[in-house]
């Protein structure tokens, strides 16, 4: 997943249980990838990335705590 203009690229990835989904901060600043409840990236780097494994089957809907206005949605099937 890339993190590129100021949004999640894709806004919605289905993955098995299992998966490890990387995402890479393409932009200048940092962001967050934020899941109330589920999980919480901390800041990424502009240029870093932050992967996750994705162990519990579910629908998690993420924001970035930075730019609250940036919304993806992770399906964990």
């Amino acid at each position: 997943m890339a993190i590129d203009g100021t949004a999640y690229v894709p806004a919605a990835l289905t993955v098995p249980r299992g998966t490890v989904v990387t995402f890479e901060n393409r932009d200048p600043f940092p962001h967050t990838v934020t899941a109330k409840g589920a999980f919480d990236s901390g800041n990424i780097a502009a240029g870093a990335r932050w992967r996750y494994v994705a162990t519990r089957s579910g629908t998690y809907e993420y924001i970035c705590a930075l730019h609250p206005n940036m919304k993806g949605t992770l399906v964990v099937q």
